[in-house]
């Protein structure tokens, strides 16, 4: 593209004011009365009305004022923003991902879908089992941040407190400091150690824990904004089935990615985008934080956002 360094000068102040939970058409006056803008109306119309015919603006109405297209905005992102430099690997504790979904929300009336850490690789620090209640033992594998994987599981017919006692010293030999899954296959291979009285609570137990390891779960907040915004009827599929697309679309990419929700069959939308980060623990991916907006909601203060999230995960 034929692009002046004006030309650039004048296209991110459309895309400024664009981008301000608006999406009005930007005109060229308005582009000429910017701080810092030495130039006057004319020479803004001659270099948005280039910008059209480089396909990066169009006018929705006669003298409405220009808009980004997709081309546009795909431009700004890949000209503009270093996306793929931000948040690299971040590694947060899950309730730094909850309360950064509901701040951005928020502040931003933006809907954040995040899918949560992967129960499998969580590395268990002790376990403890308790008498939950006439029936039932609980089994609790607690991490060093005191988050703890809870299972009930039957108790044995000749239940004591001895017992009991001995099945959580059995347990804690197998699980402690090896992650849930790591866990698991000791637990197997390791089955004819365990107390006699407890191989059936023993098989109830590894069976329940297969079961919860292989689940997926994630967490939406502010669908309402998302809603609102597009004045959409339909109900969206926004969950699990829709993380598991956005990280298809974005296997192996780390740092701050930038989707078109029209190419998620989970959303099918126009005029709305997907800005997505993986995140890891202990080096290991685990999902995606993935806020869903309209082209016009301000991007570049979320993507700002973004570019401070070490702090917020540290």
């Amino acid at each position: 593209m034929k692009i002046t360094a004006r030309d650039q000068q004048i296209f991110t102040a459309v895309m400024g004011l664009y981008c301000d939970n608006e999406g009005s058409p930007v005109a060229s006056s308005k582009i000429a009365k910017q701080k810092g803008m030495a130039v006057c109306s004319a020479t803004v119309r001659n270099v948005m009305a280039r910008l059209e015919r480089e396909g990066l603006l169009y006018s929705p109405h006669t003298s409405a004022g220009r808009v980004p297209t997709e081309a546009g905005f795909k431009y700004w992102f890949e000209e503009f923003f270093e996306l793929s430099k931000i948040a690299t690997y971040w590694q947060p504790q899950q309730h730094q991902l909850v309360e950064f979904a509901h701040g951005l929300s928020q502040k931003y009336q933006v809907c954040c879908c995040v899918g949560l850490p992967q129960a499998s690789s969580r590395l268990v620090f002790r376990v403890e089992v308790l008498g939950f209640d006439s029936e039932s033992w609980l089994v609790l594998l607690i991490d060093k941040a005191g988050q703890s994987h809870n299972i009930c599981i039957k108790k044995p017919d000749n239940d004591s407190d001895a017992m009991r006692y001995q099945f959580a010293a059995w347990m804690n030999t197998v699980f402690s400091q090896q992650t849930l899954i790591e866990g698991l296959h000791r637990m197997r291979a390791m089955a004819h150690s365990a107390p006699p009285e407890c191989h059936d609570q023993l098989a109830q137990w590894t069976r329940e824990l297969s079961q919860q390891l292989g689940t997926d779960n994630s967490i939406v907040v502010g669908e309402r904004y998302l809603y609102q915004s597009l004045e959409l009827e339909s109900e969206l599929n926004i969950g699990v089935p829709f993380l598991h697309q956005v990280e298809d679309k974005l296997a192996f990419k780390n740092g701050v990615s930038v989707l078109y929700a029209n190419e998620l069959s989970t959303l099918n939308i126009e005029e709305s985008i997907v800005i997505s980060l993986p995140y890891f623990t202990e080096g290991e991916y685990q999902s995606r934080f993935c806020i869903i907006c309209p082209v016009y909601a301000p991007i570049e203060a979320i993507i700002g956002e973004f570019s401070q999230i070490e702090t917020v995960g540290s």
